[in-house]
C-alpha cells in the first residue's frame, strides 16, 4: 500500500510512526471477509493505537465515526489500519494476528529494519517489500520547513493542507491552541485513518517554537 511509504523525517522521528493495515485480497479472498475483518479491527483496537479508521468510511477522528461505528459498517472490502507509536507494540500486534490466523493480508509501514526485526521476532515472512525512493521532479515546490513536510505525509493521499498546518502551528505559537489540539484538527483531513496524531503534535509544537 503506497500511501503509507512516502512519510518523512528523521529515523528518530520515525522510530515513533508505524501503520498496519489489513485487508482482503479482491477477487481472491474478498467474499465472506467482513467477519473477518472486523476481528482484526478489534485485535488492532486492543493495543491502543493513536488513530485508526477504515479507508473506506473514514477514521476515529471523523465526526461521529468511533469502533462501534466501524464494525458496523465494515465490508468485505475494507481497509482497517491501526497506528502505533513503538514497534514493541507493532510485535504486540502481529503476534495477536498471527495467532487470530485471519487469512487476511497484513502491511506494516515504518523504518525498514525495525519492521523487519519484528517480523522476524514474531515468526512472520515478508511476502513483499516495498521502498520509497523518494520525490523527484520538481522538488523546488515542496514545503521548505522540514516540520511541515513531516506532517502532510503522514496523510498519503494529500489531504492534508500545508497551509493549514502553517495556520495551525501559529495559533499554538500564540497559545490559542496546544499541539495536541493542532493534531486532532489536522487528523480530521486524513480520511483514511493513518495519520499519527502524537508525532504530528511533537512536530507542530517544534515548528511554533521555530517561528
Amino acid at each position: 500500500m503506497t500511501h503509507t511509504s512516502h512519510r518523512t523525517g528523521t529515523i528518530e522521528s520515525l522510530k515513533g510512526d508505524y501503520v498496519v493495515l489489513v485487508m482482503s485480497a479482491r477477487g481472491f479472498n474478498d467474499k465472506g471477509a467482513a467477519p473477518k475483518l472486523v476481528e482484526a479491527l478489534k485485535i488492532l483496537s486492543r493495543f491502543n493505537p493513536v488513530n485508526m479508521g477504515d479507508m473506506k468510511t473514514g477514521s476515529v477522528y471523523r465526526p461521529g465515526y468511533n469502533l462501534k461505528r466501524l464494525v458496523k459498517e465494515a465490508t468485505d472490502t475494507s481497509i482497517f489500519h491501526g497506528v502505533y507509536t513503538n514497534i514493541e507494540t507493532v510485535k504486540k500486534v502481529l503476534k495477536a494476528l498471527k495467532e487470530a490466523d485471519l487469512g487476511m493480508s497484513v502491511v506494516v509501514g515504518g523504518l525498514f529494519d525495525e519492521v523487519k526485526k519484528a517480523c522476524v521476532e514474531t515468526g512472520l515472512l515478508p511476502h513483499t517489500v516495498l521502498f520509497s525512493l523518494g520525490v523527484w521532479g520538481r522538488t523546488d515546490l515542496l514545503p521548505k520547513e522540514h516540520e511541515v513536510k513531516d506532517i502532510a505525509t503522514m496523510c498519503g493521499h494529500a489531504m492534508v493542507s500545508n497551509a493549514l498546518i502553517r495556520k495551525l502551528a501559529k495559533d499554538v505559537k500564540r497559545g490559542k491552541l496546544s499541539p495536541e489540539q493542532a493534531a486532532t484538527t489536522l487528523a480530521r483531513g486524513c480520511t483514511c485513518g493513518i495519520f499519527n496524531t502524537e508525532r504530528a503534535a511533537k512536530l507542530i509544537g517544534a515548528f511554533a517554537d521555530k517561528m
